[in-house]
């Protein structure tokens, strides 16, 4: 993983860490991970796929991220938890060190699936972050 997009991760990260809304549907602290726990309590979310694309223009350099937010759900509503995430990303200002700044960050798309274990389900949501960079 590049720097920008680790730099990007850790941003996302602590601002969810640090948001009310997103403590109110993964508890406090929040269950966020790297990777999926499956010993964690549900329902929690770890990051998932990762891809990069250049959208460089003159004289500015643009990376637009797409990353996926898998949430892990059992027994409750995958809907509900997926919707109440995607507003509180939407919400999100998450700071980036120099010399990126975020230029994007929206929720475009989201979905739930079915696991092998039927309590369990899978939501995912993926977010769409332009990082720009002057010079």
């Amino acid at each position: 993983m590049s720097a920008p997009e680790a730099d990007l991760i850790a941003a996302l990260t602590a601002a969810m860490l640090a948001d009310a809304a997103v403590q109110a549907v993964l508890g406090d602290p929040v269950r966020l991970f790297s990777e999926r726990s499956r010993s964690a309590a549900y329902p929690h979310a770890s990051w998932g796929r990762s891809e990069t694309l250049a959208r460089d223009a003159d004289d500015v350099t643009l990376i637009e991220h797409r990353l996926t937010l898998e949430i892990w759900c059992r027994d409750g509503d995958p809907h509900a938890i997926t919707g109440q995430l995607r507003e509180a990303l939407r919400g999100l200002d998450p700071v980036l060190p120099e010399p990126w700044t975020l230029v994007l960050l929206a929720p475009a798309y989201s979905d739930v699936f079915a696991t092998r274990d039927r309590r369990v389900k899978r939501g995912l949501i993926r977010l769409r972050a332009v990082m720009g960079r002057v010079g």
